[in-house]
């Protein structure tokens, strides 16, 4: 701590503040004067001023002390302000230093900085660019995984498909990988022998049974006889040969002279002969001719052949055939053959043999059961070939019905001439079968390529001409041949 310091007290010329020219005066006046009185007052005031004089020194001397003390203790703190200082500027060479190296380091941070926003910006638009080419990347990263979905939906479907279509394969592939059996030549020669076999076992029953009868005068002169239903015999064969054979046979058969001519009789059993194999080869499983089974299965095939390719329907045909079979029982080849029996019968009735039916079948039966039976066994051996052994296209056995327009482009009539296909040139039954060949165009629905192989042979009402009898209601008839040799029929 420092001295609390006293300041010195000032000369008495410090208070004397005067020009020094008077001052002078005035000095050495009243030294003068004061020398006097100083002298006279000398010796008293001696010792005053001597204690004053002490007292104002020994006070001076505590001052200089007090001043000397306060000076080094100045010096001291002088010194050590400069040591400090010294300490100071040491530290302020270091902190300039410093502060150099730490500038030197802020511009280098400044230009790291200065590079790095740079680098930053650019990071940022490539940012950016990536962004949006990560953007366009999902958009079709998306697009890419609804195509690839879209893809295996389509690839499951397939698989699906495929899966159906090769389990069908499987099914079809014993019927798809074998060609026909038979071939279009060899059908036709069946159906060629069947109708020889036909023609023979007409002329046999003819020249059988034609001697028997005679020209009657009309329905009206025969012996009248009911069946087991209360049914006139003959008014009940008459409506079974109309069924079959139409109303201008069965009228002819009426009143024809058989005993001099048996062709009409020949051509009746030929004809009820080619409509009951016709029907044996076309039927699924030899019911009734009426029968709603048979025409039900028909119905759906001729649908379905109509829409689907030849190798559905074909197939569908053999399948639902062999099924058919092991659904209804077989029928035997007596209950076929009694059908052309039953035709036959009521026919000799027809043209006026007095005898029952039943009669009449076993007469008929008796003399004639093989040729009947071979007829049936053709007929149902073509009913396989067709039905079970072809699938390249559709065979088809054509009788015409009785009544129809001839048609010179799918018919023969080898009797006739001048037939110009009018209304007025209608069939009158048909004796021999003919075949056609049809083909499902690929691709297309009811469109068909269609080739006769065989024509039919039929007979027209033409070629039989009235001839005069006794009674004009019912006129006799006569083949435009007649007077010449009988042709083969």
């Amino acid at each position: 701590m420092l001295r609390e310091y006293i300041p010195p007290i000032p000369p008495l010329s410090t208070f004397l503040k005067m020009p020094p020219t008077l001052a002078n005066t005035l000095y050495y006046g009243v030294g003068f004067f004061g020398l006097g009185i100083i002298s006279l007052a000398s010796l008293g005031m001696k010792n005053v001023l001597g204690d004053i004089c002490r007292r104002l020194w020994d006070r001076k001397n505590d001052h200089v002390k007090g001043l000397k003390q306060t000076i080094a203790h100045r010096d001291a703190e002088i010194l050590h302000l400069r040591n400090s200082l010294s300490s100071a500027e040491a530290r302020s060479v270091g902190f300039e230093r410093q502060l150099a190296d730490a500038r030197k380091q802020v511009t280098q941070v400044n230009q790291q900085k200065t590079e790095l926003e740079t680098r930053k910006r650019a990071v940022s638009v490539q940012k950016e660019n990536v962004e949006y080419e990560l953007g366009l990347r999902q958009e079709e990263l998306s697009a890419s995984r609804e195509d690839v979905q879209r893809v295996q939906e389509t690839l499951r479907q397939t698989q699906t498909l495929l899966d159906i279509r090769t389990s069908e394969l499987r099914v079809s592939e014993a019927f798809l990988s074998r060609s026909d059996r038979f071939a279009g030549a060899d059908v036709t020669k069946m159906i060629e022998t069947l109708n020889f076999e036909i023609h023979q076992t007409a002329s046999l029953m003819a020249d059988e049974f034609s001697p028997q009868l005679k020209l009657s005068g009309g329905p009206g002169a025969m012996v009248p006889s009911v069946n087991e239903q209360g049914v006139g015999v003959h008014e009940a064969a008459v409506v079974h040969t109309e069924d079959i054979l139409g109303e201008g046979v069965a009228k002819m058969l009426q009143t024809f002279n058989h005993r001099e001519d048996g062709i009409l009789l020949q051509i009746a059993f030929q004809a009820s002969m080619c409509a009951f194999t016709e029907w044996i080869m076309d039927s699924w499983c030899y019911h009734q001719r009426e029968s709603e089974v048979e025409a039900v299965l028909q119905e759906i095939y001729e649908l379905l052949r109509e829409t689907e390719e030849q190798s559905v329907s074909a197939r569908w045909r053999i399948l639902t055939r062999k099924y058919v079979r092991q659904l209804f029982p077989p029928v035997e080849q007596p209950s076929l053959t009694y059908h052309i029996f039953a035709a036959c019968a009521n026919i000799l009735i027809t043209a006026g043999l007095h005898e029952s039916e039943q009669q009449l079948m076993d007469t008929l039966a008796a003399r004639f059961s093989k040729q009947i039976a071979d007829l049936v066994d053709r007929a149902i051996h073509l009913n396989n070939v067709i039905g079970d052994d072809v699938t390249s296209c559709e065979f088809v056995p054509i009788y015409c019905t009785p009544d129809v327009i001839f048609d010179p482009g799918t018919m023969e009539a080898p009797y006739s001439t001048g037939i110009t296909g009018q209304e007025s040139d209608k069939i009158m039954c048909t004796t021999d079968l003919g075949l056609l060949r049809a083909e499902k165009v690929q691709g297309e629905e009811r469109t068909w390529h269609n080739s006769i192989l065989l024509k039919p042979k039929i007979i027209m009402a033409a070629d039989f001409t009235a001839s005069p009898t006794s009674t004009d209601s019912s006129p006799g008839w006569k083949t435009r041949w007649s007077d010449g040799q009988t042709p083969e029929v």
